[in-house]
C-alpha cells in the first residue's frame, strides 16, 4: 500500500515538526504520525526519503531529534523499517562522525547514538527474527536457537555489544548535561534526555 499525496504531504509536515530545530523534546503525536506513516508505506521507505532532506548534517538540535525518532521507528515502526533503514548505515555514521568534533554536548551524544543504531540495524539484519522492539513472545527465543548452544552465545556477544552502546549513550548524555549545567527541568534538558526512554525500552524488553 502506497501513500496517497494528501498522506505523504500530512507526513512530511510531521516529520518537519518532529526534526525542527528548536531545542525542545519531540513532541508524541508527531512521533505517532511518522510511525502511523510507517504502517501506511509498508515500510521505511517514505520516511527515509522525508527525512534525508531535513538538515541533518547543518543543524545539531535536528541530527539528535533525527536519532530519536530513527529509533522510535525502528522499535514501533513497520516490521520492514530496520530492513530498509540497513542502506542509510553510512549516511548515520557520516552524521555521528561529522557531529563528533562538536564540543558543546550534542556532538559526542550523536556520535554514540548514530553508532548505536547502527548496532541496531546490524543486530537486527543478523537476526531477522527478532523484532524492532525486541520483545519477543514465551517460545520465539527457542525457535531462534534451535536449541543449538552457539546460537545462543552468539546472540548473548550481540545483545552485550547491543547493551555497551547503550551505557555509552547514557552516559555521554549525563555527561552533556552535568559539564555544561543543563537543567532537566528545561526544555534543552529534556530533549536531550528524552532518547533516554527507547534505550530503557531497549535494554529491557
Amino acid at each position: 500500500m502506497s501513500l496517497t499525496d494528501k498522506e505523504y504531504y500530512n507526513l512530511t509536515i510531521s516529520i518537519s515538526k518532529a526534526l525542527s530545530n528548536v531545542e525542545m523534546p519531540i513532541k508524541v503525536k508527531h512521533v505517532r504520525a511518522a510511525i502511523i506513516g510507517t504502517f501506511h508505506s509498508n515500510g521505511g521507505h517514505a520516511f527515509w526519503a522525508i527525512a534525508i532532506r531535513q538538515p541533518i548534517q547543518d543543524n545539531r538540535i535536528v541530527a539528535w531529534k533525527f536519532c530519536h525518532l530513527l529509533h522510535k521507528i525502528l522499535r514501533e515502526g513497520h516490521p520492514l523499517c530496520c530492513q530498509h533503514s540497513m542502506r542509510h548505515r553510512a549516511m548515520l555514521l557520516e552524521a555521528g562522525k561529522l557531529w563528533g568534533h562538536l564540543t558543546d554536548g550534542y556532538g559526542l551524544c550523536i556520535k554514540h547514538y548514530t553508532k548505536l543504531l547502527v548496532t541496531k540495524l546490524e543486530f537486527h539484519d543478523r537476526n531477522p527474527r527478532i523484532p524492532g522492539s525486541l520483545s519477543l513472545r514465551q517460545g520465539d527465543l527457542e525457535k531462534i536457537g534451535e536449541g543449538d548452544i552457539n546460537i545462543y552465545f552468539q546472540l548473548a556477544v550481540e545483545i552485550f555489544d547491543y547493551l555497551d552502546d547503550i551505557v555509552a549513550l547514557q552516559a555521554t548524555i549525563f555527561n552533556s548535561i552535568t559539564t555544561f549545567c543543563v537543567s532537566s527541568m528545561t526544555s534543552a534538558g529534556q530533549c536531550r534526555l528524552a532518547p533516554l526512554i527507547p534505550c530503557i525500552q531497549d535494554s529491557n524488553p
